[in-house]
């Protein structure tokens, strides 16, 4: 097995003892307990404990990057947009496992810059993403003629991200099913009515 491999597999331990115990549970005991592997083999591929989790949060956006790029996007953009949003709300239980993961690394990031670091600069490419798509929205002329880009991306970021913490945090309200209702509330909400002159 190579390292890397085996890099990923501890970061994958990491995520089952973030997912079963709270990622204050983390430490380099509780991760190599996890791996089934000696404290100093982990630190052999990982010297902190700060090092092993920014790895372990990169690893999340890696697989779901990974996930977006096998897509075969619609070329309609009001398809396309939603096939996007769909893979960071918990409408599955991978899904649900990574939203998991992601909110806790979140509220750890408050306290540690390295994965504030990771954070923000997620954070800044997903939104990047949504105005991108956003844009082409309304150059295919589907947008509201009321809506502005920015902020059009911005709810739509917020409403991701709302779906995505109340997802994990109340999985039985705000279900698949609910959460798609909401999806499709806010972009018809967004989408110029057909035919209208709007």
């Amino acid at each position: 097995m190579s390292a890397e491999m085996r890099r990923e597999q501890i970061a994958e331990a990491v995520w089952r003892v973030i997912r079963r115990d709270g990622i204050a549970a983390t430490s380099v005991r509780t991760v190599a307990d996890e791996a089934g592997m000696s404290t100093g083999s982990l630190r052999h591929f990982f010297a902190t404990q700060s090092e092993l989790l920014v790895f372990a949060m990169e690893l999340v956006v890696l697989r779901v990057e990974k996930r977006i790029a096998a897509i075969e996007f619609d070329p309609d953009m009001r398809c396309a947009i939603r096939q996007f949003a769909d893979q960071f709300v918990p409408l599955d239980d991978d899904r649900r496992e990574e939203m998991q993961v992601s909110i806790a690394f979140a509220a750890a990031a408050q306290t540690d810059s390295a994965l504030t670091a990771v954070r923000d600069r997620t954070d800044q490419v997903l939104f990047d993403h949504f105005r991108q798509f956003v844009a082409a929205l309304q150059n295919d002329g589907f947008l509201r003629s009321d809506a502005v880009v920015d902020v059009e991306a911005m709810r739509l970021h917020a409403v991701v991200d709302g779906l995505a913490v109340q997802g994990v945090n109340d999985s039985q309200r705000v279900n698949p099913a609910a959460i798609a209702q909401v999806l499709d509330a806010h972009f018809a909400s967004m989408f110029r009515a057909n035919g209208s002159s709007d």
